[in-house]
């Protein structure tokens, strides 16, 4: 499991290098400075569209949406930063920016979930991180044992035991981290508003009304409509157009 974790690494650090050189992002970036938003956006998302998915291009895409004052899709790809690296300190202050003009603000409900933790943990010790961590300690133990039994140490060959049970540990975490975060299917509400429905149909009671911009917990599918929790915990059902996932 810790060599397919660091597999992925290996695919994220191409993308992020096949997105550098791709001369769509030149016309991209190009058309970004010069304030021609839209073209930019066009090219950003053609990019996403060729499988070149980078926590750059998101950051990119979530700030040309943000200048064209689009807020929804907005945060929306700032959302994907963060979900791609939890520690981009821009994507996070940008999102910070972002939400705090959107018209519905909900008061936080503490969420003390097993996964939320590892969410959390993820956000400030990424799990890339985490397995490259992991597989080094292993690697340099496997080294101490060597030559602590070439040498008949003991002590050498404790520590590296010690060396082992603490990278595999480190993996451990990091593969829960990476879990956690892929089982989240959270989305944003990327139209101006959007009703919330007591059932899957639009002649099902009207529960209330969110807007543009706000995150929803996705808890289930029945064919155009998702079953959604709101960040009051109140739970009903939105029409999949409405939403955008993460």
């Amino acid at each position: 499991m810790i060599l397919k974790r660091l597999i992925l690494v290996l695919i994220a650090f191409t993308s992020a290098n096949a997105f550098a050189i791709d001369p769509l992002v030149l016309k991209a970036d190009s058309a970004y400075n010069n304030k021609e938003f839209q073209i930019a956006i066009d090219s950003y998302e053609s990019l996403e569209g060729k499988g070149l998915v980078s926590t750059q291009l998101y950051l990119n895409l979530g700030n040309a949406y943000y200048r064209k004052k689009i807020i929804g899709k907005s945060i929306l790809n700032f959302e994907k930063a963060i979900k791609l690296d939890g520690s981009n300190e821009d994507a996070i202050f940008n999102l910070s920016l972002a939400k705090s003009q959107i018209q519905d603000q909900f008061e936080a409900i503490p969420n003390v979930s097993y996964n939320n933790i590892l969410v959390k943990l993820n956000l400030a010790v990424p799990n890339s991180l985490l397995s490259l961590v992991s597989v080094f300690i292993i690697f340099i133990a496997a080294l101490v044992f060597i030559y602590g039994k070439k040498k008949h140490e003991k002590t050498l060959l404790k520590y590296a035991k010690i060396g082992v049970s603490f990278g595999l540990v480190l993996g451990f975490i990091a593969i829960q981290e990476s879990n956690a975060v892929q089982s989240l299917h959270n989305g944003i509400v990327t139209k101006a508003s959007a009703n919330i429905f007591s059932e899957p149909n639009e002649s099902a009671t009207l529960l209330f009304e969110l807007h543009e911009g706000t995150k929803l917990y996705i808890l289930s599918e029945s064919n155009t409509w998702l079953n959604i929790k709101a960040p009051n915990n109140e739970i009903g059902w939105i029409e999949k157009s409405s939403l955008s996932e993460i």
